[in-house]
């Protein structure tokens, strides 16, 4: 599996709303568990090979675990051959009474303004900064897309007066959680997004996912769905399964073209 060149600490001291006293983090086959101290692990194409286009990747695990070899380190190489920038965010899970939800989101927030800071160090235009979220990271993606900020200009932290708003999201059989569709407001200023989702998904139900579709579609905001008709809520594993889904990126790149986000 590749190594990442770099794994950056999201925030210079305790994250925001970190709550002393839970469980200690674990890694048990190679997934991630009580995760308090947020990272972004860094995988940079070859020199010369880069097109300045960047993804950052929330793996899935139900908020309880990140599967972040399945969802992150699998499709680094492919990715790289597109000339894309990999980035693997490993966002807070439960740890003991945290509000998972909040502390996922203002992870997701802080990896993208961290990616927009260091886009000229990093050979990627700060314009074309997208996240993918599998299942759980589908859903802070959502969160993300519908709930992102333009910064605090007043900040001290240089950082924290950048936009957290992805220029586009990829939605893998996103997963509602606690949540309903109309928890996530959409206007025309929302980020465009693929929407992957297999038809036979029971945990991550279809319906969701071609909701999510048309209430984007409805305020004017680009989007592409990918729905086969089979492999349930691994239909996405990329270089894992064999069904039709493994085939989204011959799908996603051609959209990222078509879009503007990719050279």
């Amino acid at each position: 599996m590749p190594a990442p060149s770099e794994v950056i600490r999201l925030w210079p001291g305790d994250a925001p709303g970190f709550i002393p006293g839970g469980n200690a983090e674990t890694v048990v086959n190679e997934r991630y568990r009580n995760v308090s101290v947020p990272e972004l692990f860094v995988y940079l194409p070859p020199s010369g090979k880069g097109k300045g286009t960047a993804l950052i990747i929330c793996a899935g695990g139900g908020y309880n675990h990140l599967s972040m070899c399945i969802h992150v380190e699998n499709v680094v190489q492919s990715l790289h051959h597109q000339g894309i920038a990999v980035f693997g965010l490993k966002y807070r899970t439960r740890y003991g009474d945290n509000d998972v939800i909040e502390d996922a989101l203002a992870d997701g927030k802080r990896a993208v303004r961290i990616v927009r800071a260091r886009a000229a160090e990093w050979g990627i235009d700060p314009r074309r900064i997208g996240v993918q979220g599998y299942s759980a990271g589908g859903n802070l993606c959502l969160n993300l897309a519908s709930r992102y900020d333009r910064g605090d200009p007043g900040s001290n932290d240089p950082i924290e007066r950048l936009s957290s708003r992805p220029d586009f999201v990829v939605l893998m059989c996103p997963w509602p959680h606690t949540q309903k569709l109309d928890d996530f407001r959409f206007d025309r200023r929302s980020p465009p997004a693929f929407i992957a989702s297999a038809k036979d998904d029971t945990t991550a139900p279809n319906s969701f996912a071609m909701a999510i579709a048309q209430k984007l579609k409805g305020v004017g905001v680009a989007e592409k769905t990918f729905m086969p008709e089979t492999g349930g809520h691994g239909a996405f594993h990329w270089g894992m399964v064999d069904g039709p889904g493994a085939r989204w990126p011959e799908v996603l790149i051609p959209w990222l073209r078509e879009i503007g986000m990719l050279r």
